[in-house]
């Protein structure tokens, strides 16, 4: 990854980092399923500079990754953010430093959290009554993750949702493709 675009959300007495991160995720998203190929992968990787998983945070900047300034010119972010401008920053193409501190992967995590859901999906999958099936899980403990997330919100069923982000150190680049979150369990992006 050779270039980049960082975003800085601005968040208000009246509009908390939590709100700015759903609306602004949301957006890159979409910016993003409009770029993906026919395997639903895209060139463009997301880092998260304020990343602690200790305090549950993201922080408050957004950087996306590309090998070429074609493809964040393509990608064309402030067209999808424009109704946010006065809560993010958009920094230019910027070329990524020859002196990194090192490489991450941030990847999305999906517990199976949540007994109840997994019943329902159990009863349909097995052709069974959600009692079995809840009574087949009886002895499962929830799964919880403490990486932190963003909400996002499925244009398709209007439900709301965390997109959970885990964040791994790798000690060397690692070159790929990335999900439409521009989230990947394999390749890397710089850090600095």
């Amino acid at each position: 990854m050779k270039y980049y675009i960082e975003l800085t959300l601005l968040p208000s007495v009246d509009i908390p980092l939590y709100f700015l991160w759903e609306k602004v995720y949301g957006q890159v998203h979409l910016a993003l399923v409009e770029m993906q190929d026919s395997e639903g992968k895209v060139a463009i990787g997301a880092a998260f500079p304020g990343y602690d998983a200790k305090q549950f945070q993201l922080g408050n900047k957004l950087r996306l990754f590309a090998r070429a300034t074609q493809e964040l010119e393509k990608l064309d972010i402030g067209k999808w953010l424009s109704r946010l401008m006065d809560y993010v920053h958009i920094s230019s193409i910027r070329e990524v430093p020859g002196q990194v501190q090192g490489y991450a992967g941030y990847k999305r995590v999906q517990p199976k959290s949540n007994n109840a859901r997994m019943a329902r999906r159990k009863a349909k999958r097995e052709g069974i009554s959600i009692e079995q099936a809840m009574q087949a899980l009886s002895g499962r403990k929830e799964q919880l993750s403490k990486a932190p997330f963003v909400h996002i919100k499925s244009l398709s069923s209007e439900n709301r949702y965390r997109l959970i982000i885990a964040s791994v150190d790798a000690e060397r680049s690692c070159a790929g493709k990335f999900s439409t979150y521009g989230l990947s369990s394999t390749s890397t992006v710089p850090m600095f």
